[in-house]
């Protein structure tokens, strides 16, 4: 489990940054990128709710938006409440009462955990008092959490509130690509639709998957045929118990 000191520096990550998030014009998701970066700059202190399903980017915008206030020279920190204790969240919650902005993720996570929603609770009322500003995040609606407190709710409710969705396939596809060519790696449609179709819809066991592609390619000194692909997936894949 985390200390309430470590999650300020936690999954920074040079590939989740606002230009590589997906939304488009006009969609929520846009939107939640927009106001985001609006609180990452400091120009903008609306508390920012972000829900949707797993995978649906609500973790990249808050790691992009630690990033870019960081850049900004904000004091900034990322508090992933899923690896946290829910008994040790008051403490870390109480060590960033000052920062200028802080990004709360899996809220749902705490659900029921009276003494955590009381901190987080405090937590947006010290933010906002202080001049500090909150990115949350969660699987569902305010009032579809399970919260046990409504002061927790109700500050939820305050602010702007985004629904984000699942990547569609061709978003995916368009990730993909991206990522293999900043990697150096050249992916044909068939490969693609390949990963697409035959190994995994999850964006995250995607990128793991073309992360092991690109060091077996360098490691072979081969391209990324259907074949070799096949071949790499077809050794990694469990036995088959039958």
């Amino acid at each position: 489990m985390l200390t309430a000191q470590q999650p300020l520096a936690l999954r920074l990550r040079a590939d989740q940054t606002f230009d590589s998030f997906i939304g488009a014009a006009g969609s929520a998701a846009a939107r939640g990128r927009s106001l985001a970066q609006a609180l990452a700059s400091g120009r903008e202190r609306t508390p920012l709710y972000l829900w949707g399903p797993p995978a649906s980017g609500k973790t990249h915008l808050l790691t992009a938006a630690l990033a870019a206030a960081t850049g900004h020279g904000l004091r900034a920190a990322y508090l992933p409440l899923r690896d946290l204790d829910p008994a040790g969240v008051a403490e870390a919650v109480s060590a960033f009462e000052q920062f200028s902005l802080v990004c709360v993720d899996d809220l749902d996570v705490i659900a029921g955990e009276q003494a955590a929603e009381l901190a987080l609770f405090h937590l947006y009322d010290r933010l906002r008092a202080g001049g500090g500003r909150i990115i949350s995040s969660g699987s569902a609606t305010p009032g579809g959490l399970g919260l046990c407190r409504p002061e927790l709710k109700s500050r939820l409710g305050w602010g702007v509130s985004c629904r984000l969705e699942a990547l569609r396939d061709t978003d995916k596809r368009a990730v993909l690509l991206r990522r293999a060519s900043e990697q150096g790696l050249h992916l044909n449609d068939t490969v693609v639709d390949y990963l697409l179709q035959r190994h995994s819809r999850d964006l995250k066991a995607l990128l793991a998957t073309l992360q092991r592609l690109d060091q077996a390619t360098l490691a072979a000194q081969r391209r990324p045929t259907l074949p070799f692909v096949r071949a790499l997936l077809d050794a990694d894949a469990p036995p088959d118990a039958g």
